[in-house]
């Protein structure tokens, strides 16, 4: 849950911005400003938690913030047979929200302003201008970056909750050499290549850039930071990382996959981003790791999959002690229950007619035999 994290390349037939900035948000817990108040005389609400309500209108805006970010269009036609579930867990994860941020504010859990800071700060590196991260928050997020930071902020209240909550747990009794042994091809490493790129709109732009690199020495990290499409090329200059089979679209692994390290694609590759000119900066080739090798993410592992377990049983013991009043859960269980007492009512008509129709026939045998 709190350990969550994505792929951050292009390459992943995602938006690279967009993939970017949502795994930025599960490192640290996808959590939206959730607005609570004491009127117990207000009527303009979908759920109420411990007397907290959570408004219509907060409950619409979230609606639309999440739809946004796995771009549904909750009017589309198609979207209409699951809008009442993704409506109804939409609410469920307000309300666990909510209770969480209440749990957290109870124990005098608090943001370190600097904290705050590092996040925003690290998040708007990724963009080139905040006129740039501004309206990327609005296109894909449909949010400001006040709502944004906000989220920030009850994010890491979040985290401080988790790690208050889970601060006993630091070992593990998992036979870790056991669980390698009976385990071991979990363990086994696919060939992986290091590769460098510059992505382009135009093939003639790629074949240009090949020649610069070829004919005339060029910098290829420095010209991936002056050409190249790609936002993150101005910080990553390129540099891919390293990366097995499969983690790429198919064109641009198939062409990275036969290259030899420090060999540039002679040729321009054409994927649904652009065009690519790539080169292989190292290889590594297929390998068992060790127990030794993989000892430590282990024991990390398995002691952060204890916090996660003793974190969710916490969550589910605060909302089975919480009073909550879910409406839009009301409203649709008694719409369920109106359609089926409807459909039980239409089938005693139907089983009537029917019973009607025997006797009938009885009627009209008897005069026949007569």
């Amino acid at each position: 849950m709190i350990c969550m994290t994505g792929q951050r390349h292009l390459l992943v037939r995602s938006d690279p911005v967009k993939k970017r900035i949502l795994s930025f948000i599960l490192v640290i817990l996808i959590i939206f400003t959730v607005v609570g108040c004491n009127n117990q005389g207000n009527d303009d609400y979908v759920a109420k938690v411990n007397g907290q309500v959570i408004t219509k209108k907060d409950f619409q805006e979230r609606l639309n913030q999440v739809a946004a970010i796995n771009g549904f269009d909750l009017e589309d036609p198609q979207m209409a047979v699951y809008k009442e579930m993704f409506e109804l867990q939409t609410l469920d994860g307000m309300i666990d929200e909510l209770l969480l941020l209440t749990e957290a504010k109870n124990r005098n859990l608090q943001v370190k302003k600097e904290d705050l800071e590092a996040q925003i700060a690290a998040l708007k590196s990724q963009f080139s201008s905040d006129k740039e991260y501004a309206a990327y928050l609005k296109d894909f997020m449909n949010m400001t970056p006040k709502d944004f930071e906000k989220i920030l902020e009850d994010s890491l209240l979040v985290q401080a909750l988790f790690e208050d909550v889970t601060k006993d747990i630091n070992s593990t009794d998992v036979d870790l050499e056991n669980y390698y042994n009976e385990n071991k091809e979990a363990f086994y490493q696919e060939e992986q290549i290091r590769a460098r790129h510059i992505l382009v709109k135009t093939k003639e732009e790629a074949q240009e850039i090949i020649r610069l690199i070829t004919e005339e020495n060029q910098d290829m990290a420095e010209l991936a930071v002056l050409k190249s499409i790609e936002d993150a090329a101005k910080t990553t200059k390129g540099d891919l990382g390293y990366f097995g089979r499969g983690r790429m679209v198919k064109p641009f692994e198939d062409a990275a996959f036969a290259l030899e390290v420090g060999e540039i694609t002679r040729e321009p590759v054409e994927t649904t981003f652009g065009w690519h000119v790539i080169r292989v900066e190292d290889k590594k080739p297929a390998y068992q790791q060790t127990f030794e090798e993989v000892k430590a993410d282990l024991e990390e592992g398995f002691i952060n999959e204890a916090k996660n377990n003793t974190f969710m049983e916490f969550m589910t013991e605060i909302r089975e002690k919480a009073q909550i009043e879910n409406k839009l859960q009301e409203e649709i269980e008694a719409k369920m229950k109106k359609a089926a007492e409807e459909q039980e009512s239409e089938n005693g008509t139907d089983e009537s007619d029917v019973e009607n129709s025997s006797e009938t026939e009885k009627d009209d045998n008897s005069k026949d035999e007569n």
